[in-house]
């Protein structure tokens, strides 16, 4: 289960570094709008950290998608 759950967290990461590319937002920028740091976005995108649920539906509900876009390849 850990390797399937890993591939997930490295999927989630690079999308979550897909959707602030999009929108065309540094990591700081980025931050500023779901309320942390930037270090913490660093280490999402660079799968350093797991995100939390919690975290991934505060993102989804502000950029308006679906949480399980988040998990697309």
């Amino acid at each position: 289960m850990q390797g399937v759950e890993s591939n997930y967290y490295k999927i989630i990461a690079k999308n979550i570094k897909l959707l602030r590319l999009g929108k065309k937002l540094s990591q700081e920028k980025f931050a500023e709008t779901i309320s942390c740091s930037r270090e913490y976005i660093s280490r999402l995108e660079n799968n350093k950290e797991k995100i939390s649920l919690a975290m991934l539906l505060h993102i989804s509900e502000i950029y308006q998608l679906k949480p399980e876009d988040f998990f697309k390849h």
